[in-house]
Formats: structure tokens, sequence, C-alpha cells
């Protein structure tokens, strides 16, 4: 069996993540000091402040932008909220724009003050824009060895182990959509295990934003006012947290949200009208993960009110008396759903090596998620035979993710998983048998990034990996 390519992680700043110090390849104390300084230059309205006045580079996450034909210029919205200016767009430039939709792109720059007339406005100096490279050529290699989700199982920092799987599937299912077909998940569990944690890992190795809350109708559809589009045009998966806090949105706005979401789950439609303003609409199959905790004694309460042990039924009862809303459209949308009281802790599945939990290599994960992204389209499986429409379209796509990952599943548990009546920490904490681990179950594998933060001397470093040595100046 071959080696695993791993990294450890040493945390040496405070204010950084460890999905920061993965993504951007930050392992060692300078590193990670500098990527900090810029993720916070870009987030923290004073020190952007402070970055512009001293011609300080600062770092973020390409999301809105915004093309003035008439001057040829590009608007870039920084998250402290303020936007920069990008002029003379060149064909490379806006072929990057265009991937945005398809892959993670971080952008590094300066901005000085312009002022001509009666504009004022920040313009983008030294630009950068960072790719996150796959290499699906390893990625390959160990697919020959290991099941896919045991590989990404350790590439979110898992051990190989039944009650991680268990975690772990219902979360990697919305990453893909077998020809077209958009697979939602919601998923109810306590608190410590490692929701947020998951959803800001894939941030940084898929198409995907998280939401730390349920978003409003601008965020996630657009803003007609401005022309511009919201995070479900640009993205493939979208990851909402604390979906057990719908209530706290007002009431007209949360039921206009909740018309929005079901079209766009059902038919890929994103569509909202702002009066005399006009609208926006637009077209994009997107996936979405509902992220709630397990822990409000109300919610507790009207769980155990629904009399029910099947998860799709508790999680529409529960949605439906506490938050009245209609539910029974929203739930044929789901392919999955749970609610665990009980789960695995973060702490009981980490994949700890020498005190430090070690990570897949971020690239080696891409090209393991690229490649099964791609099988899943070219390769759609069908277990539901004799009908036809949206259930059975679903059920079919369900079942080819699973095969796709590893999982040989008969039609009896896929439909079980399907209605609510089973979980995947059943199937895999179960007397039942799952027919899909590889045979090495040897924990020991070389890791590529050692515990004193010295790089390995034989570890290819390269600009679009996320290495700082092409981005920390």
């Amino acid at each position: 069996m071959s080696d695993l390519p791993l990294v450890s992680i040493k945390i040496y700043v405070k204010d950084l993540s460890v999905e920061e110090i993965i993504g951007f390849n930050a392992y060692t104390e300078e590193e990670q000091r500098k990527i900090a300084e810029m993720l916070r230059n870009a987030q923290d309205e004073s020190a952007f402040y402070r970055a512009i006045k001293y011609n300080k580079p600062f770092i973020f996450k390409l999301n809105g932008v915004k093309i003035n034909l008439f001057e040829d210029q590009v608007r870039l919205r920084v998250p402290c909220g303020h936007f920069i200016i990008l002029e003379n767009v060149t064909d490379e430039i806006l072929d990057i724009l265009e991937m945005n939709r398809e892959e993670s792109i971080y952008v590094k720059a300066k901005a000085e003050k312009v002022i001509t007339g009666k504009k004022k406005y920040l313009k983008a100096t030294d630009v950068q824009f960072i790719i996150g490279s796959v290499d699906t050529d390893r990625a390959k290699e160990l697919l020959n060895e290991y099941k896919p989700y045991e590989l990404l199982a350790i590439g979110f920092g898992y051990m190989r182990k039944p009650k991680a799987y268990g975690l772990l599937i219902p979360r990697l299912l919305p990453i893909f959509r077998p020809q077209n077909t958009a697979l939602h998940v919601i998923s109810f569990t306590p608190p410590d295990t490692g929701k947020s944690t998951f959803a800001n890992l894939l941030e940084r190795v898929w198409s995907a934003y998280f939401y730390t809350e349920t978003p409003s109708l601008a965020q996630l559809v657009g803003d007609a006012r401005y022309n511009s589009y919201g995070v479900a045009y640009y993205y493939k998966t979208l990851i909402f947290d604390e979906f057990d806090k719908l209530g706290s949105l007002d009431r007209q706005k949360l039921e206009e949200l909740w018309r929005v979401l079901q079209t766009g789950m059902e038919q890929g439609i994103w569509k909202r009208a702002v009066s005399s303003k006009g609208d926006i609409a637009y077209r994009n199959t997107v996936s979405i993960l509902f992220f709630g905790n397990v822990t409000d004694e109300d919610l507790l309460n009207y769980t155990s009110q629904s009399l029910t042990t099947n998860h799709k039924d508790r999680l529409e009862y529960l949605i439906r008396e506490k938050y009245k809303l209609d539910t029974k459209q929203f739930l044929d949308r789901i392919v999955y759903a749970e609610y665990l009281i009980q789960a695995p802790r973060t702490d009981e599945i980490l994949n700890v090596q020498d005190a430090e939990v070690v990570y897949l290599d971020p690239k080696v994960t891409r090209g393991i998620l690229k490649i099964i992204d791609e099988k899943c389209y070219n390769d759609f499986k069908r277990i539901e035979t004799e009908k036809a429409g949206r259930k059975p379209r679903q059920i079919n796509a369900f079942y080819t993710v699973l095969t796709h990952l590893g999982l040989e599943l008969d039609r009896e548990t896929i439909m079980n998983l399907h209605d609510g009546s089973m979980t995947f920490l059943d199937l895999f904490t179960s007397n039942k048998t799952v027919k899909s681990e590889s045979k090495n179950t040897n924990e020991s594998v070389k890791t590529d990034q050692p515990k004193d933060g010295k790089r390995n001397p034989t570890l290819e470093i390269k600009y679009e990996e996320w290495d700082l040595s092409g981005v920390v100046r």
C-alpha cells in the first residue's frame, strides 16, 4: 500500500483557523503571521484603512464581482465592505472570473486612492489570483488502493472508523450533482460534531459557500437594485448553518425566502422580484446542506411530540409546528435527512497522530472530489428503473453518488436511508455489513509536514497550491 500524503497542523497564530492554514499551506510561524495579517487587512475596516495608507497587501475570497462594460473595469468586493477597482480588464482576467463558478479563488492585492474630479475610488494594484491546484494523478493512484470515502474522511481530518463515516457521508452528498440533479441534505446533530469545521474545510477544496446562518434573499439570489447575483449563481454547493434558528427571521422575509428556496432547490431557477426595481433571475443547479443543532429544549419538545422515529417525519413536524411553514414540498426535495440526538463528538473521530490532527494533502483531496464528480456525471446509476419523475431520479442520483463514493448498498438500504427510517450512523455502527472498506486498515502513514513545522524537502511547492512562497511577500 502507498503512503498517504498527509499534512499535520501546528497553530502559531490564534487568529488563524486550521482551515486557513491548510488552504494556504501556512505551516511555519512566519507564514501564518503573514497570512493572518493579510486576511485581517481585508476583513477589518480599520486594518483595511491602514493597508491602504501604508500600501500593505490584503487577501480575500473572490465573491461579489461587478463589471463596468463602458469603463473597462471590474469591481471586487472586499469582506470589510469596501470595493476595489481592477482596471484594464484582459481576457485572462475574464477567464479567471468565469472560473469562479467552478473553483475557489482568492485575490491578493494592494490598493491606492484615486481622485479625479468628482470620482473617488480604490484602484487595485499588484493583483494576484490564487487558485488551489488539483493533483488528480496522485488521487487516481490512491483510489486504486483505498475507497473514495476512506480517503475523504482523512481529507477532512477524520479517522477511518465507522462512526466517522456515519457523520461524514451525509455531508459529502451535496458536493456532487449527478447529471445536474441537486442533492439536498438536512442534518440536525448535537453541537461539537464538526459541522462548522467541515463546512470551512469544504470551502477550501471545492466550489462551496458557507453561511453561518440562514442568508437573506439578497445574499442568496442577488440584488436587482445593483444588478448583482448572489451565491446561488457562483457556487455548486451551499451550506447553511443554524437552520434551527429560522424563527429569528422576519415573518414576511421568511415566507418569501421559503418560496424562493424551494423553487431553486427543485428547478435550479433562482428568481426574486424587487418592486419597481425589476427582478433578478438565473438558472444554476445548486445542492444545499442544511445544518442545525439539537440542543434547545424547545426543539426536543417538538420532535418528541411527533410520535415517530422517522427522521424526515420528525423534521417535517418540527418545521411545520415551530416555524409554521409548509413542509411537504421542502422535505420532498431533501434526498437525506437526519435528526441525531446523540452522535460522536469531534474529539472522538479526529485523525490524531503525535497529538496533532493530520489531513490528506488538500490538492489530493481536490483531485479525489473532481474524479468522483466526473464519475457521478458520466456514469449515472439506476436502482429505481420501473418509474420516472422527480423522486425516482432523486433516488437514482443518491444511489449514483453512494456507489462512486465506494459504498455497495442494496435497494432496501438505499430506500431506508432516503425515506428517513435509517441514518448513515445507524448503517455504519450496526451489525449490518457495509461491503466497501478497503483491506488496508493500517493507520501508519507518511506525513509530508513534520511536527516542527519545517517543510519536507521532497515536497514540491507551487504558487497555485496556495503555498505562501508565492503569496507572502
